[in-house]
Order: C-alpha cells, then sequence, then structure tokens
C-alpha cells in the first residue's frame, strides 16, 4: 500500500471518528439538563397534586349537603386541566429523550372541610386566611393559593434554567394559562366575598 493510500485512509478513519464525536454531542445536547429533569419532574408531582385537590373540591361540593353542582363542574374542569399540564410535561420530557419519572402522589382519603385545608396546605406551604368564612370561599381561597404557587414555580423553572427551548415551553405552554386561571379565581373569590351566604351562594353556582 502506497503512502497516498495510507494516508488517504488514516483521513477517513479521522473524519468518521469526528462525525461521530458531532452526532454524540449533538444528542447529549438535546437531551435535558439534570437539574431540568429534577425540577420537571418536580412540576409533573405538583400538577398532578393539584389536580388532586380540584377533584377532592368537585365531589365535596357535589355531595347532598352541599349541592352546587356548577362550583363541581368548575373544580372537575380545573382537575382535568392541571393533569393535562402533567400529560404535557412528560411528553415534552419524551421529545426531549429525559423520560419522566412516575410522581409518588398522596391522594385526599377523605372530603371533610379540614382534609381539603390540610391538602392545600401541603401543597402550597400557607394556611388559608381564616377558618371562619364559608367552606365555597374557603375552597376558592385555597385554589388561588394554589395556582400562585404552582405559578411561582413556573417562573422559577423558566428563570434558572439555561435551555433556551424549554425556557421557551413553559413561557408559552404555562405562564400565559396560569396567569388567566388565577385571574378567573380571583374574580371568583371577590364576587363571593361580597355575596354573602345564601341566596348569593345559589345565584353564584348558577353562573358556572
Amino acid at each position: 500500500m502506497d503512502n497516498n493510500s495510507k494516508i488517504m485512509r488514516r483521513t477517513i478513519s479521522i473524519l468518521l471518528v469526528f462525525n461521530l464525536w458531532i452526532s454524540l454531542s449533538a444528542a447529549n445536547s438535546y437531551c435535558l439538563d439534570k437539574n431540568d429533569v429534577q425540577r420537571l419532574n418536580n412540576q409533573i408531582k405538583r400538577e398532578l397534586e393539584a389536580s388532586i385537590f380540584y377533584m377532592a373540591a368537585s365531589h365535596y361540593f357535589e355531595r347532598s349537603d352541599m349541592a352546587l353542582h356548577g362550583v363541581s363542574k368548575f373544580f372537575h374542569k380545573m382537575s382535568s386541566e392541571e393533569k393535562g399540564h402533567a400529560d404535557k410535561l412528560m411528553t415534552y420530557m419524551n421529545m426531549r429523550r429525559s423520560p419522566p419519572k412516575t410522581p409518588n402522589v398522596t391522594v385526599c382519603e377523605d372530603l371533610t372541610g379540614n382534609s381539603l385545608a390540610g391538602l392545600c396546605k401541603k401543597l402550597t406551604g400557607t394556611v388559608p386566611t381564616s377558618n371562619k368564612i364559608d367552606m365555597l370561599l374557603k375552597a376558592m381561597t385555597m385554589a388561588n393559593d394554589l395556582e400562585k404557587a404552582i405559578f411561582e414555580k413556573l417562573q422559577e423553572i423558566a428563570k434558572t434554567t439555561s435551555d433556551h427551548e424549554l425556557k421557551y415551553f413553559i413561557a408559552h405552554e404555562f405562564l400565559e394559562e396560569q396567569v388567566k386561571s388565577i385571574k378567573q379565581i380571583s374574580d371568583y373569590e371577590t364576587q363571593l366575598k361580597k355575596m354573602g351566604s345564601g341566596l348569593g351562594f345559589y345565584i353564584f353556582d348558577q353562573w358556572f
């Protein structure tokens, strides 16, 4: 084999190794950073816990002694939305070749008022503003606290990540919708405070 052939084979080998290195680097950069993976796994858990909270609230107000079926439907819709958020995050992680971990989510054992307050405290780290207000207003207050807590965690992900695609995904797929939810629930909370109990609750329930 002449020198030119040897040089050619060596050059080809070097190019193949270089191309393989480029491919592996691209694949690794496409995957999410391990810190981002942890943050997203934590957020998936929060979204599922929020879904359970809303489902518990939905069935609480569906009870015969509450019979606020419009409110029940509203919380049921919120539960579905939170589950949808978790699904969207898990799908995104799979797209980025960073499989999500299935979280261990604690469910609410009963649907009494105390369990709702306790579950909300666990999710948000806060206590409802008052124990004397009616349960519907309390539920809206807890829902508002919960939505704000989720918004803050999503903002934290967007601010701390150096992954521009992830930052864009969180900002456009989650944050705007979260702001709208906070505004909606804040309005409901304000309206309930103005209505008072009795007939006001019945009228409020008919809006949904």
